[in-house]
């Protein structure tokens, strides 16, 4: 029990003095036996013993910042271990937050050693058959629903430039039907474009001219498709009276002179021509 005791005491001791010791080192690295040690090994080239030996120095003195990056320097350049390099870089910027100097080109270091980590670990698993298997299965799919999306998308653009093609003829008609068309009969339910309506009240209308006698002239009931210059002409056998039919029946079509199917439209005898 006493040798326990004895040996416990003395782990204990030794402990207090490594730990304490520790910030002595901090920016006197090269005064230790082991980072000596460990840069004649790198010297010699023997990059194994040289990590070993800084390892062991990182135990005595875990705050040296200069020890973490001759370790991320060794794993990167000599040992082949991205992992570790990166590792070591990142604990060296930790510990040095304001070094703006050198902080760049770290954090510089730091990006290629994580770089050749994901290419070694590529390499390292392209061999997997059940993982190149379900690696390749996933991009087929990701494959399958990127053509689905370019095809939605083709076909929304021909959906679209169809429209475009319909509104156009519309805005054409409309501008048509107000040139060359004035007062053109519409239904209630009938577009602005001008189109001739064909049913009215859930019926065909007739083509067929309805007049009937009445004092100073005739009346006339609207048809589907009727114009104004249409009217005349039925008439008066000259399209150039739609105004004079327009002006007997303002009261009827108000200040649209629209035309709309089953009006009763007064037709006023021509003026004697003097």
């Amino acid at each position: 029990m006493k040798t326990r005791r004895i040996l416990f005491l003395l782990f204990a001791a030794a402990s207090v003095v490594i730990l304490s010791s520790c910030g002595d080192y901090v920016g006197k690295e090269k005064t230790h036996p082991l980072f000596v040690k460990a840069g004649t090994a790198k010297s010699a080239s023997n990059y194994q013993e040289a990590a070993k030996c800084y390892e062991d120095f990182l135990l005595v003195c875990p705050k040296s910042a200069v020890t973490h990056f001759e370790l991320a320097s060794l794993y990167g350049d000599n040992l082949d271990n991205p992992l570790k390099a990166a590792y070591h870089y990142e604990k060296y910027l930790e510990m040095n937050p304001n070094d703006t100097t050198n902080a760049e080109d770290i954090r510089n270091f730091a990006a290629a050693a994580r770089k050749s980590l994901f290419r070694k670990l590529c390499e390292e698993y392209k061999n997997d058959p059940e993982l190149m298997k379900g690696s390749s299965e996933e991009l087929a799919k990701v494959k399958e629903r990127l053509g689905k999306y370019i095809d939605y998308s083709k076909a929304l653009e021909e959906q679209n430039s169809i429209m475009k093609q319909r509104l156009r003829a519309i805005a054409n008609e409309r501008e048509s039907g107000k040139a060359g068309k004035p007062g053109v009969a519409r239904t209630s339910g009938e577009s602005a474009s001008g189109v001739p309506a064909s049913k009215s009240n859930g019926k065909t209308a007739s083509a067929s001219v309805k007049s009937t006698a009445g004092a100073g002239g005739t009346t006339y009931k609207v048809q589907a498709g009727d114009t104004l210059v249409k009217v005349s002409r039925q008439h008066y056998g000259s399209p150039k009276y739609y105004k004079l039919i327009a002006d007997a029946n303002k009261d009827v079509l108000g200040k649209s002179m629209q035309l709309r199917i089953g009006q009763t439209l007064k037709i006023p005898a021509l003026p004697a021509e003097r």
